[in-house]
């Protein structure tokens, strides 16, 4: 099954659904629509994760770099996951990122909306792929908020930052 990540917004709150996997095959895009929105003034963020077979950590460093930019700059600015399933909620939670990224396992706090939204989502988000230096830069950017996030991590990610920092240093030399 393709991935997709369906976006629209119901009043104020601009909402994502993806379907299939999340992950640094389409992190760009959700990153390019999250921040378009944010600098539209959006504050409030619905990610339901409901057809979402599996997340990666690129996307969950995405997802906590917006939610950590509505924190800093935004007192009513919130982003909440709904409908993670066990599995991604636990990813998320075992990343010490519960914290900032609210988890309605169920989706209750949102069922009238979810309903209206199903009916109204746009059309799938398209990008065009990135290049090898961007999506190296947005894998790093994605890790290197993991580890700002949660000190635990560190471990965890330490060996993958090297790496894409050593990667896109040969590659800058190259040039």
């Amino acid at each position: 099954m393709e991935s997709s990540i369906l976006v629209g917004c119901l009043g104020s709150v601009s909402w994502v659904k993806v379907e299939g996997a999340a992950s640094h095959e389409n992190a760009g895009c959700l990153k390019e629509f999250l921040m378009g929105r944010f600098e539209k003034g959006s504050r409030r963020f619905v990610i339901d994760l409901g057809g979402c077979r599996g997340i990666d950590s690129t996307f969950i460093g995405v997802l906590y770099r917006m939610a950590a930019t509505l924190a800093e700059t935004d007192e009513g600015g919130s982003l909440e996951v709904i409908n993670p399933g066990e599995r991604n909620a636990r990813s998320i939670s075992k990343l010490g990122l519960d914290h900032l990224i609210k988890l309605d396992r169920d989706g209750s706090e949102w069922q009238e909306e979810q309903k209206l939204v199903k009916e109204n989502l746009g059309q799938p988000l398209v990008c065009a792929p990135l290049g090898k230096r961007e999506r190296t830069e947005l894998v790093l950017d994605a890790h290197e908020a993991l580890i700002a996030a949660n000190t635990e991590n560190q471990s965890r990610f330490c060996d993958v930052v090297e790496f894409l920092r050593q990667d896109l240093e040969s590659h800058s030399a190259d040039n």
